[in-house]
C-alpha cells in the first residue's frame, strides 16, 4: 500500500494485546529486517500524517519518512527507554528531519523555526536559529504538556493500533476519557508540526 494511502487517524482494532515496539529496537540495531518492517508498519502512519502537515505534499512527506526510518536504523542502538519514550524519540526525529528538509528546499542552511511574536494570527513572525539540543527540548515541552496517560493512549492507538474501547479496557479508563485524551494529544502533536515549521513563510 502506498504511503499516501496510510492515514494517521485510522485506528485498526488489534484487541487488548499490543506490540512490544520498544522490544523491537535492539533487533533493529542488529539489522533484523523483519523487526524493521514490523516497527515501520506499526509507527509510520502517525509520522506520515504529521510530516504531511508540515511539508504540505505527499512526495516530500514520503521522502522525509524514509529518512526518518533510515535514522532509526542507524541510531537504534542509542535509544534508551529509561531516558526517553519511544513516542518522543520518533517525534523528535520526524520533526527535525521535516525542518531540515524545508531549510534545504529553500536554500537556507540554517536550522531554524518561526515563532509568532504576538500570538496566533498576529502575522508578526521572527525566525530563530535552533540547535538540535534546543529542538529536542522544544519537542519535549510539547510532549510534557500531555499527561502520562495521554501519551500512553497515543502510543496504543497509533503505534499498537488499538481501538479506544480496547485502550479503555487496558488503562481502566472510560471510553469517553480515552477519546478526549486522544483528541487532545493529537491536537498538541499536530500544532507542533503545523505551527512550528513555517520556514517558508518567515
Amino acid at each position: 500500500m502506498a504511503l499516501a494511502q496510510r492515514s494517521a487517524l485510522r485506528i485498526v482494532d488489534r484487541g487488548p494485546r499490543s506490540l512490544d515496539l520498544e522490544g523491537l529496537v535492539p533487533s533493529i540495531a542488529a539489522g533484523d529486517e523483519p523487526a524493521v518492517a514490523c516497527f515501520y508498519d506499526a509507527t509510520s502512519g502517525l509520522l506520515f500524517g504529521l510530516l504531511l502537515l508540515i511539508l504540505g505534499d505527499t512526495a516530500s512527506a514520503e521522502e522525509v519518512l524514509l529518512e526518518v526510518y533510515a535514522e532509526v536504523r542507524q541510531h537504534a542502538a542509542r535509544f534508551d527507554k529509561n531516558h526517553e519514550s519511544l513516542l518522543a524519540w520518533l517525534i523528535t526525529i520526524a520533526h527535525r528531519r521535516a525542518l531540515e528538509h524545508l531549510c534545504s528546499s529553500s536554500g537556507d542552511q540554517q536550522f531554524a523555526i518561526s515563532v509568532e511574536l504576538a500570538g496566533p494570527g498576529s502575522g508578526q513572525t521572527r525566525r530563530f536559529g535552533i540547535s538540535k539540543a534546543a529542538h529536542r527540548r522544544l519537542v519535549g515541552a510539547t510532549l510534557d504538556a500531555l499527561s502520562p496517560a495521554e501519551r500512553k493512549m497515543i502510543e496504543l492507538a497509533y503505534f499498537s493500533r488499538m481501538t479506544p474501547r480496547a485502550i479503555a479496557m487496558r488503562l481502566r479508563q472510560s471510553p469517553d476519557t480515552v477519546n478526549t485524551g486522544l483528541q487532545y494529544g493529537i491536537s498538541q502533536l499536530y500544532n507542533l508540526f503545523k505551527n512550528q515549521g513555517f520556514l517558508g513563510e518567515a
